[in-house]
């Protein structure tokens, strides 16, 4: 990697693990937080950061769009940051009540929405024609997001506790506005847009901030506008699918089939942020016994289990896909999805197992760690498959609006795996005591029950999955000449 380019992703980077920070500090800390400071509910509580997380995986589809047409990469991101940096400001600030915060939300959904499609822009223009360490950058980049995310879950709980709630989002502002500090010092990469931004854009982000405020204010439009979003989507799949040639149909209903295994994903990887967390708060113990010494943990700081497992696990599952392809039996996308399930099966019945055991008394922390190590290894199976599958299966014409559709239903589902973990709040006590414990575990019992219905789908879809392969290869034209890649055959 020439020195240059070395500095460059450095810095971007850098830039990802501020906005990550940012994030998984105030999810380690969204249902609490809102409860004691907008005077909602438990349920309404969650059903906010659904909103929030779905509104999350909307807005990048706009962002986009932003960076390549108005701004360019580069200056997108400096405003991105300045919209986060301004948006934890406001929490820092004390803004509180339901319309306060619904308006720093709304500030922080426009700024994390821009961000992400154009700083992974930034990286792609950093890198092209370049060398042959593309695989290197990316490890490397995606490691930067599980340490920001890793930092954020184990720091912004505890200083929440010993600090206060200002103080510790002051820090997670104070870190914004260093990345934005950063992002006014890369080069550019790549030509912006012809003309120059003008009013035009303020009236968009203000518009943007306005929506995002009405329907994270207003629930019922909310969930009104999800189950739109989803219409929507489900007719652009249909269009597509009609006006594709039929060499490409095959593969589209393939890439269908695949892309919704992943969607399914995100509703339980919802449950980090609401019921797991909320079963660490009410059930589980608060020290954990580590090298002979006890550890005093916060509820949201077991979500950073998640991140330290993924890191963990990743260099053995390449490891793993490396022998595979070098025997010459590479591991397909269908038994990838399989044996994600098995484990996210795996670890609810684990967590559901420490439920019951919890109407006892607090549980150890270590069935947490157990539970999270399987999911975490079952997410990585996972979590990418998705886009790899519309990379693969769609026509060139018809990635990018396939993109952005998995995106905005990436959105559903969270709001979907929100709206399932208010079930363990709802019992004969409120929501506490023995009916909060039995809650829970009818809770990680059904989503345990969710995942192996979805294992079991996949075993049985494998075989039509391997014909729907094998019909789109024939449909397509012509093998390409010696020296242009071959796709690899689905297993």
């Amino acid at each position: 990697m020439m020195e240059p380019r070395r500095r460059t992703f450095l810095r971007i980077a850098t830039l990802e693990l501020c906005e990550r920070f940012g994030f998984y500090g105030l999810q380690s800390v969204s249902v609490l937080y809102f409860v004691r400071t907008m005077g909602l509910s438990e349920q309404g509580a969650i059903m906010l950061w659904g909103a929030f997380s779905a509104l999350m995986f909307g807005v990048p589809v706009l962002g986009g769009w932003l960076g390549d047409r108005i701004l360019g990469a580069r200056r997108t991101v400096a405003v991105a940051l300045a919209l986060l940096a301004i948006g934890y400001t406001g929490l820092a600030s004390g803004m509180g009540g339901a319309t306060g915060v619904s308006l720093v939300l709304a500030v922080l959904v426009c700024g994390g929405g821009i961000f992400k499609p154009n700083i992974t822009s930034l990286l792609r223009h950093a890198f092209s024609g370049a060398d042959d360490r593309l695989d290197i950058v990316f490890t490397i980049y995606y490691m930067s997001i599980n340490i920001g995310a890793t930092i954020a879950a184990l720091a912004i709980p505890f200083l929440a506790v010993h600090i206060g709630w200002q103080a510790s989002f002051g820090i997670a502002a104070a870190v914004l506005w260093a990345g934005f500090a950063v992002s006014l010092t890369l080069p550019a990469t790549a030509p912006p847009p012809a003309g120059a931004p003008d009013r035009r854009l303020w009236l968009l982000l203000g518009a943007g901030i306005g929506a995002a405020f009405t329907l994270l204010h207003y629930p019922a439009l909310a969930r009104a506008c999800i189950w739109v979003a989803a219409a929507a989507i489900l007719l652009i799949w249909i269009m597509l699918y009609r006006r594709s040639k039929p060499a490409w149909r095959a593969g589209l209903k393939l890439s269908f089939a695949l892309q919704s295994e992943a969607i399914l994903f995100f509703l339980f990887n919802q449950q980090i942020a609401t019921s797991l967390t909320g079963f660490a708060r009410d059930h589980v113990a608060a020290t954990i016994r580590l090298e002979g010494m006890d550890w005093a943990l916060q509820p949201g700081q077991f979500q950073s289990l998640n991140n330290l497992w993924i890191v963990a696990f990743a260099p053995c599952l390449a490891a793993l896909y490396y022998r595979a392809e070098r025997k010459g039996r590479p591991i397909s996308v269908p038994i990838r999805f399989l044996s994600g399930f098995v484990l996210l099966t795996g670890s609810f019945v684990l967590w559901r197992a420490a439920a019951l055991a919890g109407a006892a008394g607090p549980v150890s922390p270590w069935w947490m760690v157990a539970g999270y190590a399987l999911f975490s290894l079952g997410e990585l199976l996972i979590a990418a498959l998705g886009l790899a599958v519309i990379a693969r299966y769609a026509p060139p014409d018809g990635v990018g609006r396939l993109m952005g559709c998995f995106s905005v239903l990436g959105g559903l589902a969270s709001y979907l795996g929100s709206l399932v973990a208010t079930d363990a709040t709802r019992g004969p006590a409120g929501g506490l005591g023995a009916a909060s414990i039995a809650g829970y575990a009818h809770l990680f019992g059904n989503l345990a029950a969710l995942a192996a219905l979805v294992a079991l789908a996949s075993a049985l879809f494998i075989p039509f999955a391997r014909k729907m392969d094998a019909h789109w290869r024939r449909a397509l034209p012509p093998p390409p000449a010696a020296n242009e890649p071959i796709l690899e055959t689905l297993p």
